[in-house]
């Protein structure tokens, strides 16, 4: 997907390890100072290139917002946080908060009429040493429209809605194979093209049914 007429918005990834996992606070629901989502967004960035999500996953980009995660039970996705199996299953709420408004007022470039893509994919499959079925597809929403929270003045937080979308991969928990140790499972979000109408599903999971090694999003 690297070379594909999509912007990226944001992106987070976890870590899987069974049994233990982290649990963090609450959804970041408001930002009140620029200075809180500069240094968050310099967090984020500093961990992509850490835990290797760039350039293994995807190439370098501007930190657009905050990408919020929660599976069941308050189990949040941050930072390469480990996370278990268990947790994991069913889909997740989602939540984008935008960077603040730019002194002429505007919150990026979104839209009200913008559509969005989400991508869960593992690129450890099956796992960290061996990359023959990596880039893993584990989920693939199109056509997606940001949702307001309508507590928010500022309009900059949204709720994401997978069943809003179209699901063109459904959502498949992680299963990392036995002894292949911690796997990174990265969500993205994209700004679709409105250039682009008719998106189609890739051929299978594993390497996004391109059949080449660490190819996918």
């Amino acid at each position: 997907m690297k070379n594909c007429s999509i912007n990226i918005i944001k992106r987070q990834f976890f870590t899987y390890r069974q049994p233990y996992f982290n649990k963090l606070p609450k959804f970041y629901n408001n930002f009140q100072s620029k200075m809180t989502l500069i240094t968050i967004s310099q967090s984020l960035d500093e961990s992509y290139t850490k835990h290797k999500v760039v350039p293994e996953v995807i190439d370098q980009f501007d930190t657009q917002g905050l990408l919020s995660i929660e599976f069941k039970e308050n189990h949040m996705v941050s930072l390469g946080n480990l996370l278990s199996v268990e947790a994991t299953q069913s889909v997740p709420k989602i939540q984008l908060t935008l960077n603040s408004p730019t002194q002429d007022g505007k919150i990026e470039s979104i839209d009200k009429d913008d559509k969005f893509i989400l991508v869960m994919t593992d690129p450890d499959a099956p796992s960290a040493s061996d990359h023959k079925w990596s880039e893993y597809l584990h989920w693939l929403v199109t056509d997606l429209k940001l949702n307001h929270d309508q507590n928010n003045n500022q309009d900059i937080s949204h709720f994401i809605l997978a069943k809003d979308g179209n699901e063109l991969v459904e959502y498949n928990g992680p299963a990392p194979p036995p002894k292949t140790g911690k796997h990174r499972y990265v969500f993205l979000l994209y700004k679709q093209d409105p250039n682009v109408k008719d998106l189609k599903a890739p051929k299978d999971r594993p390497n996004w049914g391109t059949g080449i090694p660490s190819s996918g999003c």
